[in-house]
């Protein structure tokens, strides 16, 4: 396979190609939110530790999509991408030391702003990228899953749940603004 190096690759230019790669830095904070929750999710029993890093799999198809259609299409990585990754481990270290509920609370709160983000992206993208909507398309159900079943696993009444809820909304929408600029 041809290798591109990064002195090949170009700025995304277009709206669809912006929505990609914030989509690809976004899928590697996730990946490495599972990464760090299952630091700490050893002590939380085998059933957490299993759903933990089966999410961490998919995930790590989602950016493998993504990262793909930016190499097809010769886009370098978005300037977010490694502050995604950073920030996705330090949120799942933290998160994962509170314990199941806020774990479960974090995958909630990211879910929930990704599948609404994901939604208002495939009805743009289905008219203006046919690829890019195809490569939305096959991550939607698993993170519509995620959002689920994270949902029935945290107590929506506990305030460390509500702040946890509220800060990694907030933290996950600003990512995707500064990535989308």
């Amino acid at each position: 396979m041809f290798e591109f190096s990064t002195a090949m690759l170009r700025p995304a230019t277009s709206i669809q190609e912006k929505m990609i790669k914030v989509n690809h830095a976004g899928e590697n904070g996730a990946v490495n939110i599972y990464r760090g929750q299952i630091v700490f999710g050893r002590f939380f029993g085998r059933i957490q530790l299993q759903k933990l890093r089966e999410y961490e799999s998919h995930e790590k198809e989602h950016r493998e999509i993504f990262a793909k259609y930016l190499e097809i299409h010769g886009i370098r990585k978005c300037i977010s991408y490694h502050l995604c990754g950073i920030g996705g481990l330090a949120l799942g270290l933290i998160t994962g030391l509170l314990g199941k509920q806020t774990i479960a609370a974090t995958t909630f709160a990211v879910e929930n702003v990704v599948v609404k983000h994901l939604q208002g992206q495939l009805i743009y993208l289905t008219g203006n990228d046919a690829v890019a909507a195809e490569c939305v398309s096959r991550i939607i159900n698993d993170e519509n899953t995620h959002l689920s079943e994270s949902e029935s696993e945290f107590n929506a009444e506990k305030l460390l749940n509500r702040i946890a809820i509220a800060v990694v909304s907030f933290c996950t929408e600003a990512i995707i603004k500064f990535g989308m600029r």
